[in-house]
C-alpha cells in the first residue's frame, strides 16, 4: 500500500524515482538569507525527488511557452522537524527549482504539500519567478476533515488533464485555489470553465484583502483610547464586513 498522501496522487509507479537530493545543490545554487540557511539546515532532515512526470513515462507530452517550459512535474518529498517555516522553505525550494513542483513536507505521520504557478526569472534563466505559491496547513490521514479528502482526492493523477505537462499541472493548481475557496465556503468545488475560474480567483483575492484591511482596522481598534475614534474604527470595520459577505456570495 503507497504512503500517505502518495495513495491520493496515485501516481503510476514508472515515475517513482525516490532519488536523494543533497543540501549541498541548494546551497550552491541559492542566494541564502542568513534566517533562510539557518532554517533551511536545521529544519530540513532530508529531500527526496519521489516522482519525475515527463513524456518518455507518460502518455503526456511537454509544453514550452516565452517563459517557461513543461518538460518535466517533480514531486519532492522534504522531510521535517516541524511546519513552524515551511512557506518560507517551499519558498526557496520553489524558486531554487524550476521545473513544476509538488512539495510533500513531512513530520512524522503529517504532511502539508505546496504548489506554485512560477516562470523563469527574465534576468537569470536559472532561477524562477514566483505568481503565486500554495502551502496547506498539516493533514493527517486519519483525521481528515471531507473538504480536505475532497481536496486530496482531486490531486489524483488520472483526474488531472492530460493534453500537455501544463495543462496536468494546472489541474492541480486549480484544486489548491478550490481548496482555498472551501476554507470561506465550507464547499470544494473545482470548476471546469475558465470564466467562472476568473471569478472565484478574482472573489477571493478580494475576500482575502478585505480581511486583511479589517485586521488592521482591529489592530488600531484595541491600541484607540479615544472614544470618538473607537466608534469611527467600528463603523469601517462594519462596512468592511458587509463588504466580505457581498464577496463570499461569488465564491
Amino acid at each position: 500500500m503507497m504512503e500517505f498522501p502518495y495513495n491520493f496522487l496515485a501516481i503510476p509507479e514508472k515515475c517513482l524515482l525516490e532519488k536523494r537530493v543533497y543540501k549541498k545543490l541548494f546551497y550552491e545554487n541559492t542566494d541564502f538569507t542568513v534566517t533562510d540557511k539557518k532554517w533551511f539546515t536545521k529544519d530540513i532532515n532530508s529531500i527526496s525527488w519521489y516522482y519525475t512526470l515527463k513524456p518518455e513515462l507518460t502518455t503526456i507530452h511537454a509544453f514550452e511557452e516565452e517563459h517557461y517550459e513543461y518538460d518535466e512535474i517533480v514531486v519532492m518529498e522534504v522531510g521535517i522537524d516541524k511546519f513552524d517555516h515551511a512557506e518560507r522553505l517551499s519558498d526557496i525550494i520553489h524558486r531554487s527549482i524550476p521545473y513544476p513542483l509538488l512539495i510533500v513536507f513531512r513530520h512524522e505521520s503529517a504532511v502539508c504539500l505546496s504548489v506554485a504557478d512560477k516562470r523563469y526569472s527574465l534576468t537569470d534563466d536559472q532561477s524562477a519567478t514566483i505568481n503565486k505559491l500554495w502551502i496547506t496547513e498539516a493533514f493527517e490521514q486519519d483525521s481528515l476533515r471531507e473538504t480536505e479528502q475532497q481536496f486530496l482526492e482531486q490531486l489524483e493523477y488520472e483526474k488531472q488533464p492530460q493534453l500537455h505537462l501544463k495543462a496536468f499541472y494546472q489541474g492541480w493548481l486549480d484544486a489548491f485555489y478550490a481548496y482555498d475557496i472551501s476554507k470561506v465556503t465550507g464547499e470544494f468545488e473545482v470548476q471546469t470553465e475558465q470564466e467562472k475560474k476568473e471569478q472565484r480567483r478574482k472573489a477571493l483575492n478580494d475576500y482575502r484583502r478585505i480581511e486583511d484591511d479589517i485586521a488592521e482596522l482591529r489592530s488600531q481598534l484595541n491600541k484607540e483610547n479615544a472614544f470618538s475614534k473607537k466608534m469611527e474604527l467600528n463603523v469601517e470595520i462594519k462596512e468592511l464586513q458587509d463588504q466580505l459577505n457581498e464577496v463570499s456570495e461569488q465564491l
